[in-house]
Formats: C-alpha cells, sequence, structure tokens
C-alpha cells in the first residue's frame, strides 16, 4: 500500500472516531458562540449613539464644583456620532470652541471634520484605556494612540499635511491668518512621578506665512482697528525638543524665510491633567530691510510700529522684535515684549 492511501485510510478512521464527538462540542460551543455575536452585533446597531453625543456634549461644557455642575468655559459641536467598526467610534463635524474670558478676547475654536477612535478590548480588561485615533482635521490627518493605566499616559501621533490657515484656533492666538503645512511626530510618556516624563517632539511646517494684505493685527497703543500686514514668508520651521523628567526643552526652533528670520526657545512643564501644564517660550523674529521697504503700506507700518513704546519695548539690541509666550493650557497663553532678555541656552 502506498503512503498516499494509507494516510488517506488513517484520516478516515478518524473522521469516525471524532465525529461524534465534534458533534457534540458543537451543541455547546457553537451555540453560545452564536448567541454572543448575536448580542454583540444588535447592541453595535442599536447603541444609543445620540444619547453618548449629548453625554459627551455635557462632560465638556460642564465640570463639578462642589457638588454642583458649572460651565467649563468651552462649548462643543458634534454634527454626527455613530459607529466604526467593533468597538469604536466615529464623529463627524466636531468643533470646540473656547469661549472669550474678557471683553476684549475673541472666542477661537478648532474644527475636526472627521474624527475614528477605536477602544482596546485587551487593554481595558486589565483595566487600561488604550485608544488608537484617526483624526482628518484642516486636511490633514493625526493617527496615533492614546494609553493610559495606572500612573502614565502615553500618546504617540503622527501629523500629516495639517493646513494652518484652516485651524482656526492659531487666528485667535496670534491675531493674523496664518499658511502653511504642519507635520512631524509626537511621542510622549506622561507620568505622576515627574521623573518619569519623558519623549520627543518633532514638527516642521512647510511655508509658513503670517498675513495676507487683508487682515488687521491689533497693536496695544495704536489707534484704530490695526494695521494692514502684508504677507510675511518666513519660510520652512523646524521644532525639536526633547522631554526628560517631565521638561520639554526646546532644542531647536528656527525659520529662515525671505522676509523674516524666526528662532526660539523655552520649555513646556508637562503637568497631569495635561490642561494644567505650562508653557514658557521666547520667541525672536528678525524683520528684513527688503520686506519693511516693500511698499508704501509697509513702509508706512514700521514708522507707526518704530514709535509704539510697547514695541519698542520688544526691540533687541540688533533690531530684532523678542517677546516671551507663557501660560497654561487651561488657562490663558499671551505674550510680553521681552527686548532685553536673554534668550535660554544662548
Amino acid at each position: 500500500m502506498s503512503l498516499k492511501d494509507t494516510l488517506r485510510d488513517r484520516a478516515e478512521w478518524l473522521g469516525e472516531k471524532l465525529g461524534p464527538v465534534a458533534r457534540r462540542l458543537g451543541k455547546w460551543v457553537g451555540y453560545p458562540l452564536f448567541f454572543v455575536f448575536c448580542f454583540v452585533l444588535f447592541a453595535y446597531w442599536t447603541f444609543p449613539y445620540e444619547r453618548a453625543k449629548r453625554f459627551i456634549i455635557e462632560k465638556v461644557e460642564y465640570s463639578e464644583r462642589g457638588g454642583r455642575k458649572v460651565p467649563s468655559g468651552y462649548e462643543l459641536e458634534i454634527v454626527d456620532l455613530g459607529p466604526s467598526g467593533l468597538t469604536g467610534l466615529s464623529a463627524t463635524g466636531v468643533r470646540l470652541v473656547k469661549l472669550p474670558e474678557t471683553a476684549d478676547e475673541r472666542p477661537v475654536d478648532v474644527t475636526i471634520e472627521e474624527a475614528n477612535v477605536s477602544l482596546g478590548v485587551l487593554s481595558a480588561l486589565f483595566g487600561n484605556l488604550s485608544v488608537d485615533f484617526d483624526v482628518a482635521l484642516a486636511g490633514g490627518d493625526i493617527v496615533g494612540n492614546f494609553t493610559q493605566g495606572g500612573t502614565t499616559t502615553e500618546i504617540e501621533a503622527t501629523i500629516d499635511d495639517v493646513k494652518l490657515r484652516r485651524v482656526g484656533v492659531l487666528r485667535g492666538v496670534v491675531g493674523l491668518p496664518m499658511a502653511g503645512n504642519l507635520g512631524g511626530e509626537i511621542d510622549l510618556v506622561i507620568a505622576e512621578d515627574q521623573t518619569q516624563t519623558a519623549g520627543t517632539i518633532d514638527l516642521a511646517i512647510d511655508g509658513l506665512a503670517l498675513g495676507d494684505g487683508n487682515a488687521k493685527l491689533k497693536i496695544e497703543g495704536l489707534p484704530g482697528e490695526g494695521l494692514t500686514v502684508e504677507r510675511l514668508d518666513a519660510g520652512n520651521v523646524e521644532l525639536f525638543a526633547t522631554v526628560e523628567e517631565g521638561t520639554a526643552t526646546i532644542e531647536r526652533l528656527e525659520g529662515r524665510g525671505p522676509d523674516i528670520d524666526l528662532d526660539g526657545a523655552g520649555s513646556l512643564r508637562l503637568l497631569q491633567p495635561l490642561p494644567m501644564s505650562r508653557l514658557d517660550l521666547m520667541i525672536r523674529a528678525n524683520i528684513k530691510d527688503s520686506y519693511k521697504e516693500r511698499n508704501a503700506r509697509t513702509q508706512g507700518m514700521f514708522m507707526l510700529v518704530d514709535n509704539n513704546p510697547r514695541i519698542g519695548a520688544a526691540k533687541t539690541p540688533d533690531g530684532a522684535l523678542q517677546y516671551r509666550i507663557s501660560g497654561t493650557f487651561g488657562g490663558r497663553i499671551s505674550g510680553s515684549p521681552a527686548g532685553r532678555a536673554p534668550m535660554p541656552g544662548r
């Protein structure tokens, strides 16, 4: 008898012996598995997503203080919330607005076209939170993972081709429209023990530009609605920071453009919760003579600026403008003239 015939006979014999056992196991295992599958499927179809949307909005817009709800200072809009995969959610038309705290402030907002998040089931079984996210923001994408467990929070994100012109929150902070494409990577571990907080931040803006020849920049001490700023090209800007023992130190912040040279240095103190993290950054801008003398509008603008005391306080001995930007993420970040202050690390 050939080897092929022997193997076939053994397979038939094994099938005859195990067939009844397999059928009995099928009744005890197959039916429960089918029930679990149907339960998950129908729960997925009938989940109250509209109620979940209202719950998320309420959690963002209100916080608990002394046993009662008080406004958080934020407004959240979600056009639609629905399923994504077996353990995820998909939200479209998300708009988060930070309301002004004083009469002279403007609301700042960020709009997300679509966000998909997926919960890590295995991590949840061990009491940890692990969320994969894919966010469509301002014509680009932010993809990564957020993990929280025990005393640490881990953030990994890859940013690709986010168009700054479409990020409204930046217009509110800077006061001028911005152009350029943001990309890079963030890899952070934030721990309650700050000595264990570490990571890197590596970002780049291709073709950064400020102003568009129409928008006005309000300058304290100058009358009227502000000065119209011609487009100011800063070229490609790079930022690289290393995080050690709870502090992100900016090792490189540099841009060399046809109209302006940018330099920066400083630190970011990372704390939990993250909105308490504190920024202390020095920005130095050296606007080139070719821009100042571009046309009658730029010449007139710098004549007014040069006579402004607040601008004078920002001037360095070599004629550049230098500002200190500080504040907390959850509070207010503001800039102040610092023309005489030394650049950190230099």
